[in-house]
C-alpha cells in the first residue's frame, strides 16, 4: 500500500510533466550547443545543430542561432509555467527549486562551450554564481 506521501509525490510529478520535458529539452539543447563541435569532429551522433543544418539546408551559425532561440523558448515556457504554480496546481516548492536548479545549471555548464568536459574557471565561477548565490525568490 502506497503511503499518503507517496500518492503526493506521484501527484506532483503528474503535474509537473511539462516542467521536467522543458528542463530536458534545456539539457540537450546547451550540451549540444557546446560540445557539437567536437562531437562532429569525433564522428558520434549527430546533435541537434547537425540535425537542423541538414534538414533546413543552413549553415553551422544559422542553426546555432536556431537552437538559441529554442532554448530562450523553452526558458520562457517554464518562466510561464512556474509562475502559475498556483494552487490546486502547486507543486512543492522544493521540487521547482530543485528542478530550475538543473536547467540553471546546465545552462551555465554549456554557455562557453564544453564545460562538462573542459572545467575551467569561468565555468566554475558562472555555476557559483547560479547555485551557490543566486538571487533569492520566495519560490524559485
Amino acid at each position: 500500500m502506497l503511503s499518503l506521501g507517496t500518492h503526493e509525490m506521484i501527484d506532483s510529478l503528474e503535474k509537473s510533466e511539462d516542467l521536467v520535458y522543458n528542463i530536458s529539452i534545456i539539457t540537450r539543447l546547451c550540451n549540444d550547443l557546446g560540445t557539437s563541435v567536437v562531437e562532429k569532429e569525433r564522428g558520434d551522433a549527430p546533435s541537434s545543430i547537425l540535425c537542423h543544418m541538414r534538414e533546413m539546408n543552413v549553415s553551422e551559425k544559422e542553426a546555432d542561432e536556431h537552437i538559441k532561440k529554442m532554448i530562450s523558448k523553452t526558458w520562457m515556457k517554464i518562466n510561464r509555467q512556474c509562475m502559475k504554480n498556483q494552487p490546486p496546481d502547486l507543486l512543492p516548492c522544493s521540487f521547482v527549486k530543485v528542478t530550475m536548479n538543473v536547467a540553471r545549471m546546465v545552462h551555465c555548464l554549456y554557455e562557453f562551450g564544453d564545460g562538462f568536459g573542459v572545467q575551467d574557471q569561468q565555468t566554475r565561477n558562472h555555476i557559483h554564481s547560479v547555485l551557490i548565490e543566486p538571487f533569492h525568490l520566495d519560490c524559485l
